[in-house]
């Protein structure tokens, strides 16, 4: 029992990482991100969220314009607020926020014509000043008509109403599919192409850049005699695939992300030329065998920074504060800037 339980704690023991001994400041003098050692060297802060909506956020960088829309997702059960952000040079140009509109899959992105499009509004390129809402055409909605004319438990006394429901389900189809000249394919992040049948997880809108616009949920581009709407999850619709010539694809470009694209990552002009561990934090991972759990060392990192022909320095404590690496637009550098020292994200912007 003894040896038993001395192997335990062995074992125990060498699943645990201890603290690491936090180092001192090596350079003092260093002022700490998002100062730099040149004064005339500036950050703006363009505009902050709380820390928790980060999570929350999608990106899209389109020549002189940051695009940011922010959603309700893990935290939807006690925040149904949506966001949308546009910073053009450094100036927050246009700042909205609503309440969840209709049950459009939250996907953000632009069209051909550039005009941007967040949740069910269109905002018009090339300033987005003026916006409309987008009409939303989802088979549901004629079934919740007449909810209140099921007999619950009595399936029987309804096959009038369905057959109502049924009729003039066919009817909104008809005449949404006859007034379609292209349908925009908006996929989510798993996504790769046009596939063979209609998935509620992607987002389709109909004649994109014209006037008469409108979202439609998958159900319409499905058989209507097919009650499950995933049954085609396997295997090929000869009705969506009827439609098939009549969908593009929206370019991965133009549509908003979690991640900044690589193309838009500047990893030259800051170099890491020195770090100390400046705190600890708890960590607990493994798996059905090995667990390990304690501590993983938090490091401040001190930064060489090119800003045009000088070399100016900064340094980050990852305790405090974590900065993305620059994002390049037209005419400068923006950082996506978790400040866990005030518990807000924030969006700064350094000129060319």
């Amino acid at each position: 029992m003894r040896i038993s339980l001395l192997l335990s704690l062995f074992i125990l023991s060498s699943c645990y990482s201890p603290k690491t001994d936090i180092e001192e400041d090596k350079h003092p003098e260093i002022p700490e991100f998002p100062h730099f050692s040149d004064k005339n060297v500036l950050l703006e802060k363009v505009m902050e969220l709380p820390l928790s909506q980060k999570d929350n956020c999608t990106y899209l960088v389109k020549g002189n314009n940051l695009f940011i829309y922010s959603f309700p997702r893990l935290d939807s059960y006690k925040n149904n607020t949506n966001r949308l952000f546009i910073i053009n040079n450094g100036k927050l140009v246009i700042a909205e926020a609503w309440k969840n509109a209709p049950n459009i899959n939250n996907l953000a992105f632009t069209d051909p014509g550039g005009n941007l499009y967040a949740n069910n509004r269109k905002y018009m390129a090339p300033d987005f000043r003026y916006k409309e809402i987008l009409p939303f055409y989802d088979l549901d909605n004629v079934k919740k008509k007449y909810e209140h004319l099921f007999h619950p438990g009595e399936p029987e006394k309804d096959s009038v109403v369905f057959g109502k429901i049924a009729d003039e389900q066919a009817i909104l189809q008809k005449n949404i599919l006859d007034k379609v000249s292209q349908i925009l394919l908006i996929p989510d992040e798993m996504s790769a192409g046009i596939g063979d049948y209609a998935k509620y997880s992607d987002s389709y809108l109909f004649n994109p850049g014209q006037k008469n616009t409108y979202f439609v949920s998958s159900n319409l581009l499905q058989e209507l005699n097919v009650k499950d709407s995933t049954v085609f999850s396997e295997e090929a619709d000869p009705f969506y695939i009827k439609l098939r010539p009549k969908i593009k694809l929206s370019q991965k470009e133009n549509n908003f992300s979690p991640e900044i694209g690589k193309e838009y990552i500047d990893s030259v002009s800051f170099k890491i030329k020195d770090k100390i561990v400046s705190g600890n934090q708890w960590f607990s991972r493994g798996n059905h065998f090995v667990g390990s759990f304690g501590y993983t060392p938090v490091y401040m990192y001190y930064y060489d920074v090119k800003v045009g022909n000088k070399t100016v320095s900064t340094k980050e404590d990852h305790t405090k504060i974590i900065a993305s690496d620059p994002i390049q637009a037209k005419t400068g550098k923006y950082f996506l800037v978790s400040n866990l020292k005030e518990g807000k994200f924030q969006i700064y912007y350094l000129k060319n």
